[in-house]
């Protein structure tokens, strides 16, 4: 059985808040949300991430073998930016690199992939990163609530403090975010009934009963449940689909929707307060695919403790004003003479 050995966050420190976003363009938002800063792109998050992961859980890097990356931000359409992250972490040449893109479930595909590795014997061990810094337009929802962050986590067999009991897919041909290669800025068909209760709720009510019935649970052996926080109101939706009501709190007013980072995010930030035996039930969704993970704390859990966590990247903070922003999304620039 595969685990965590170790896990890495990374939120930028920048935020600007909603009801700033909202003002010029007649909406509306309540919190704030996290910002890459001037020096700061999707690489960088992921790189701080990573180190973190790796310093957490104490393997060498030797031992590594295999770094995929998860992403919907992604600005290259032929490169991989995997080979980056393990250049900096002086991974093996033979290491599997390997970047999963088109989807905010990217990293949770990246990180059943890994399983799978590890599993067939392929590899020892190995890093999964998400990262995220959607592309939005001004005036979208999403420049609204999309935020940036990255997570990190190193999986084997050996020396971990939660072992995954057991992980499944649903999968539909549901559309409802894209970005085509030729258009700056994500777009939907954002009928939020539609996304919440024919997407979201739907996928994940539906991938998370294929692995209770996978592995012999119940939704009662669980201290928590952790769906990607889209906003405050969504993942409740899944938990009333599947009669769970503890849910993971909701970060979208600190740090805004950060896609396919969101439920791993959660995950880290669960597990620093997270006991032997219990379990955390994870699950990731994007564009008509949801992947459930069943997590169970085992005895190391207490006895590696990281010191950059969730909520000291959360409480560090300094903000930028909206014309600030428009400049860090790259959505206005100054001519060029």
């Amino acid at each position: 059985m595969s685990g965590i050995i170790g896990y890495g966050v990374y939120v930028p420190k920048y935020r600007i808040k909603q009801q700033d976003i909202g003002i010029p363009w007649g909406s509306f938002g309540m919190g704030e949300k996290a910002v890459c800063g001037w020096d700061e792109d999707i690489i960088s998050m992921a790189a701080e991430a990573v180190d973190n992961a790796v310093k957490h859980s104490g393997v060498k890097a030797a031992d590594i073998g295999a770094l995929y990356m998860g992403t919907a931000s992604s600005h290259m359409v032929e490169m991989h930016l995997s080979p980056i992250l393990a250049e900096l972490q002086d991974l093996s040449p033979q290491a599997s690199v390997l970047d999963f893109t088109g989807s905010v479930n990217a990293v949770g595909t990246a990180l059943s992939q890994c399983m799978m590795a590890i599993e067939a014997k392929r590899i020892k061990c190995g890093i999964v990163v998400g990262t995220e810094n959607r592309q939005v337009g001004p005036g979208s929802d999403g420049e609204v609530s999309f935020g940036a962050a990255a997570v990190a986590m190193v999986v084997g067999t050996e020396g971990t403090i939660a072992d995954i009991e057991g992980v499944e897919s649903y999968r539909t041909l549901f559309l409802d975010r894209w970005r085509n290669v030729k258009d700056p800025w994500v777009s939907n068909y954002f009928d939020l009934r539609f996304f919440r209760d024919d997407g979201y709720a739907k996928h994940i009510e539906e991938a998370t009963k294929a692995l209770l019935a996978k592995i012999n649970k119940k939704t009662s052996d669980y201290k928590l449940a952790i769906f990607p926080q889209v906003d405050a109101r969504v993942p409740a939706g899944a938990g009333k689909a599947l009669g769970m009501k503890n849910l993971f709190p909701d970060l979208t007013g600190a740090i805004g929707d950060v896609g396919g980072v969101s439920p791993f995010l959660c995950m880290a930030g669960a597990l620093e307060q997270t006991k032997p035996g219990e379990r955390l039930l994870v699950a990731s969704y994007g564009s008509g695919t949801a992947t459930a993970f069943s997590i169970v704390a085992n005895d190391n859990i207490g006895k590696k403790k990281s010191t950059k966590t969730l909520e000291k990247y959360i409480a560090q903070k300094a903000y930028v004003d909206y014309p600030a922003y428009l400049r860090l999304m790259g959505n206005i620039r100054r001519v060029p003479y």
